[in-house]
């Protein structure tokens, strides 16, 4: 299921320089975002994991979606925003 699609704008002298290093320059930019959202997954499961574990919960979101949404829900993460540092 996709939520979301990206556009990316590079000038021609970019796109050809990637040319000369990758064979499929989509390939790579779906590559590189779907690994970064999946440490970002692994991330906030773990924090909400221990969030409730401290708080002696049940955790009963189940599948990644449910837990992101629940970590957002319950004040676990945030979204980030420019000047604004998020605890680790």
């Amino acid at each position: 299921m996709i939520h979301t699609s990206y556009t990316v704008g590079i000038t021609t002298a970019e796109f050809k320089a990637l040319q000369s290093e990758m064979i499929d320059q989509q390939d790579w930019i779906e590559n590189a975002i779907t690994n970064r959202a999946r440490i970002c997954i692994e991330k906030i499961t773990n924090k909400y994991t221990a969030f409730k574990i401290n708080k002696g919960e049940a955790i009963t979101a189940v599948g990644t979606t449910a837990i992101v949404e629940a970590a957002y829900a319950e004040g676990v993460v945030g979204i980030a925003s420019i000047g604004v540092v998020l605890p680790s």
